[in-house]
């Protein structure tokens, strides 16, 4: 998908997502939603000849940013249930989750992660 049509849906379904899970008790601003071409490519500045595996966004704590990585974006479904993952993981405790990882569990049982994907089960309501 191109970064146009990626934006023109998460234009039209993040400020609904926005309203119905509210504000974050961690962090008193909305994150913001930006896009890039891949994790690697973002945080190296190098772009790769191929990718094993690359996420579909992720949240930076630390700029308070949705990252969509919009060339894996396959149809409207697949943004609107990225923004709900990384929406979930902005509205916990990342202290705590740390905690839990230290504490040995991975990304396939961590509780964080499993509230997060259980989200994605809700993107219809966000068309």
């Amino acid at each position: 998908m191109i970064k146009k049509d990626c934006k023109l849906i998460v234009d039209r379904a993040y400020p609904k997502i926005k309203e119905y899970y509210g504000k974050s008790r961690f962090n008193s601003d909305y994150p913001k939603v930006d896009y890039h071409y891949s994790i690697y490519a973002r945080i190296t500045g190098e772009i790769p000849s191929e990718i094993e595996v690359d996420p579909a966004g992720d949240f930076e704590r630390d700029t308070n940013t949705i990252w969509v990585y919009y060339p894996a974006a396959i149809d409207e479904e697949w943004v609107i249930r990225t923004l709900l993952h990384e929406y979930q993981h902005y509205l916990q405790d990342e202290d705590e989750m740390k905690r839990l990882y230290e504490s040995g569990y991975s990304y396939e049982d961590h509780p964080f992660e499993i509230e997060a994907i259980n989200a994605e089960e809700e993107w219809s309501l966000f068309l």
